[in-house]
């Protein structure tokens, strides 16, 4: 069963396979378990996905020349990786990529994965007199959770939605005169494009090779998820008019002013906590030491399937710099805590490093509860912070002193109160009503 936290992106125009394969290797960051790429070609939809990176699992030899295409990077929640879970998902006639979770799918069927309701669903619609659009509205009003969906059709339309929530990102823009749609505008800009603007909570986007059509299905309360500023989208990215870099930088300085440690030196943990870190060495006056260096070709641990492929990655993820570290008081800065695993391992290599102590800050909340909006932690159990316990989690990961950002500074440094906090909280802004003890033991499967 797949939940996932993804990238998708689409174009419509000359060049489209080219621009989306290049635009996928651009959301590595967003998944490194699969990859795939959909495009019309005489009429019928064709694909070529595959295991691994985007340069492991589509071989640029296989693609076709089209003016329609979409593309997705995977990351799954499950230990299970393969081929047939790897997306798009489609046939001839429709593909499907998708980013997120259909937090309600298990009810209306005993579908492997949400994407497979997705495409059954659009099918099942079509088949009774249905167009595409009419359908995927269908699935709109169905559908609760959080999902930024890209569905190509034979006739090289692209449709793209984002749910009512808006809890995952999705945005439009042109690169030399193709449409084009992806999970971070950073990715348009670094193709030479022009950001047109994002795709709103709710709304249904029509591509085709003469322009698009755009339609606002749902109105209701945006929620973009707390994680893609903290921890998930790249530094370079604007969500929802929210610089990523920004947030972080004031993270950081929240951080440092509510939570101070005496140290030495500030350090990192890279890649998404350097901001972080910057706001608070800044705002501290401690100054900023880069001791944990991040292995060039090393995979995000937090998104891989299992303890035992997160434990294989921490263990060529970091290099360390001793003398930055050695008899030093280090006040070490991360985006967050989920399981332990990193940190727990982080902490020993800097006292094997000759630190003095080590004082851990967070610039995120505690998480406390699971996810069903489409991130890797679907059961409490798994939570290091799920007591509360600031001691207990210092000792566990071995620090002299652990602090997180409380919720309101949060908001504070993002900018923004409607976000979405459930992992936080508990309160999850979700359209239906669930016993959330069933929805751990169906997600936890």
């Amino acid at each position: 069963m797949i939940r996932e936290h993804c990238g998708v992106f689409g174009a419509v125009g000359e060049g489209s396979v080219k621009l989306t394969y290049e635009g996928l290797k651009l959301l590595q960051h967003r998944g490194q378990e699969s990859a795939g790429i959909s495009w019309t070609k005489d009429g019928r939809v064709k694909l070529v996905k595959g295991l691994g990176l985007v340069g492991e699992a589509i071989d640029p030899e296989r693609l076709e020349e089209s003016e329609a295409s979409i593309g997705h990077v995977r990351y799954s929640t499950t230990g299970s990786t393969t081929l047939e879970e790897a997306q798009p998902l489609g046939n001839d006639r429709i593909s499907v990529s998708f980013n997120g979770t259909i937090t309600n799918y298990f009810m209306h069927g005993d579908y492997p994965t949400d994407t497979e309701f997705i495409l059954t669903f659009l099918e099942r619609e079509m088949k009774g007199g249905k167009p595409l659009k009419e359908s995927l509205k269908g699935f709109m009003d169905v559908a609760d959770g959080a999902y930024s969906l890209l569905v190509l059709a034979r006739d090289g339309t692209v449709l793209a939605v984002r749910d009512p929530r808006g809890f995952r990102p999705l945005v439009l823009g042109k690169i030399n005169g193709a449409w084009v749609v992806s999970s971070e505008d950073s990715v348009i800009r670094q193709l030479g494009g022009q950001v047109i603007g994002s795709v709103h909570p709710g709304e249904l986007v029509v591509i085709q090779r003469g322009g698009i059509k755009r339609e606002q299905v749902f109105h209701m309360l945006g929620t973009t998820c707390a994680f893609e500023y903290i921890y998930f989208a790249r530094s370079d990215s604007v969500i929802d008019g929210v610089s990523v870099y920004s947030a972080r930088i004031k993270l950081g300085e929240i951080l440092a002013e509510r939570h101070p440690a005496r140290a030495d030196v500030v350090v990192p943990v890279p890649e998404s906590s350097r901001p972080i870190a910057l706001g608070f060495s800044r705002r501290s006056g401690i100054p900023l030491e880069e001791a944990l260096v991040r292995t060039v070709y090393s995979k995000r641990s937090f998104i891989m399937p299992s303890n035992e492929k997160r434990n294989e990655v921490l263990k060529e993820k970091f290099g360390l710099v001793d003398v930055a570290v050695r008899d030093k008081r280090v006040v070490l800065v991360d985006d967050s805590i989920v399981r332990g695993n990193t940190m727990n391992r982080i902490v020993s290599s800097l006292r094997g490093a000759g630190a003095r102590e080590i004082h851990v800050r967070i610039g995120s909340p505690m998480i406390r509860y699971p996810c069903y909006m489409g991130i890797d932690f679907p059961k409490r159990s798994d939570l290091l912070a799920r007591s509360g316990d600031l001691r207990r989690i210092a000792e566990e990961i071995g620090a002299d002193s652990v602090e997180y950002l409380t919720v309101e500074e949060m908001e504070l440094a993002i900018g923004k109160r409607t976000i979405c906090e459930a992992c936080f909280t508990g309160d999850y802004p979700l359209r239906g009503k669930y016993d959330l003890s069933s929805l751990e033991r169906v997600f936890s499967r």
